[in-house]
């Protein structure tokens, strides 16, 4: 693409005449002139840091997306098409132009503003604790647009795109955008949820969808084929949510995502016992009990656990300070006479994570319990604060030979 093209797309915008006439040019030119089968560009969530690639054409681009418009449907219900039109009435998929906008620095995929952490639970945990800044102090965050407030910097284009279903999802103003299976139906709620102030918002976003966004249907249908008319359900626990990762210094979190994974491999968080180890399992179903001697913050992994080991009477006891850390527990029962095996899993043994394995975040780790070992070295564990973070919320996971080889294994004083 060369630079003349990169800078229409920024003047398509100065009138809304204008922009209804010149959109229609930018189809002929960047559309029509590239090859419609959707699988021409694999598309993949591995996007890397800054992305400063140049796209050939807006559809170049969401091809290479894709993945991250699939799971923007289910981290927030935001219909892909929508997304897509809207990106391109805010931004034009202007990503080089320092005259126009500058949500391109910010990875911003459509002029999301500063927020809560807590309205981006599914970008952090599925591109890092680094994914999202909200200071209003890195490019791109300042507009200059005197509506107020700075915006919101994502590290890529991945991340922006998914940032912005749950910014969205997790207002109020925009509840009749979420779950929308209607593209215009979707854009109009934006604009009576009071996106912009530009009084000619809404006939920008209905043109462009119509002349642009709804080439792009079969992306909704793949996304809802995928996820279902109604994905994003606010305060619900379920089966892959991961929250926003908080950690004290005697605490763990996981951060990955881990839903497309199955058993065999990694899988996603559950709240009850995998359908095929029921029956299976030979120790006592989990309790609610906070059993004496524990010190561990209400929630927290290592509290989790020391319940768990407690209850089925292979009790480790309290390792105070950093050395309570989940991934220090293997190397603070070693030290106190507690046998440890890595890689070595057995049932009713605590799971010491490293850092960085399986999600575990730096520099706590994570703490398990085994509760089933497969005959191809893969297991069932039982955490918490894994969903619903720090409320005590039990779960269930599946963890490949590959991630049981990385661990440590605790054998409690039964």
């Amino acid at each position: 693409m060369n630079k003349k093209k990169i800078v229409l797309f920024s003047a398509i915008f100065s009138t809304p005449v204008l922009f209804v006439s010149m959109l229609f040019l930018f189809m002929v030119l960047f559309i029509g002139s590239h090859e419609t089968d959707k699988d021409c560009v694999t598309p993949s969530i591995d996007a890397p840091d800054g992305e400063t690639t140049v796209p050939n054409s807006i559809e170049e681009f969401v091809l290479s997306h894709k993945d991250a418009y699939i799971l923007a449907w289910k981290a927030g219900g935001f219909l892909p098409s929508a997304s897509i039109s809207q990106t391109m009435v805010e931004t034009g998929f202007n990503f080089t132009n320092p005259s126009g906008t500058s949500f391109w620095q910010a990875h911003n995929m459509g002029g999301v503003k500063t927020s809560r952490l807590q309205d981006f639970p599914v970008t952090i945990a599925t591109f890092g604790n680094d994914a999202i800044d909200i200071t209003g102090t890195k490019p791109g965050t300042n507009v200059g647009d005197n509506t107020g407030g700075a915006y919101t910097w994502f590290k890529n284009y991945h991340a922006g795109i998914v940032g912005k279903a749950e910014f969205m999802a997790h207002q109020t103003l925009y509840i009749g955008a979420i779950n929308n299976t209607d593209g215009v139906s979707t854009l109009t709620a934006i604009f009576n949820g009071g996106w912009a102030t530009d009084p000619a918002y809404l006939t920008k976003l209905l043109a462009t969808y119509n002349s642009l966004g709804k080439s792009f249907q079969w992306l909704d249908q793949e996304a809802i084929a995928a996820h279902g008319t109604t994905p994003f359900q606010k305060d619900a626990e379920l089966s892959g949510d991961v929250s926003l990762p908080e950690a004290d210094s005697s605490g763990c979190v996981i951060t990955s995502d881990t839903e497309d994974q199955v058993v065999g491999e990694n899988s996603a968080p559950s709240l009850e016992v995998p359908q095929e180890y029921q029956g299976k399992l030979t120790l006592p179903p989990l309790d609610n009990k906070n059993y004496v001697g524990n010190s561990y913050p209400f929630g927290q992994c290592t509290w989790g656990v020391f319940n768990r080991m407690a209850q089925i009477g292979q009790p480790i006891e309290w390792f105070p300070g950093d050395s309570g850390n989940g991934g220090a527990w293997a190397a603070s029962a070693r030290a106190r006479g507690y046998t440890v095996m890595k890689g070595k899993p057995s049932v009713g043994w605590a799971a010491s994570f490293p850092p960085g394995v399986a999600g575990s975040i730096f520099p706590y780790g994570h703490v398990a319990v085994v509760e089933f070992v497969n005959p191809d070295g893969s297991i069932l564990v039982s955490e918490t604060n894994v969903v619903n973070m720090g409320s005590g919320t039990r779960s269930w996971r599946v963890l490949s030979k590959d991630t049981v080889n990385q661990l440590e294994f605790i054998q409690g004083k039964g």
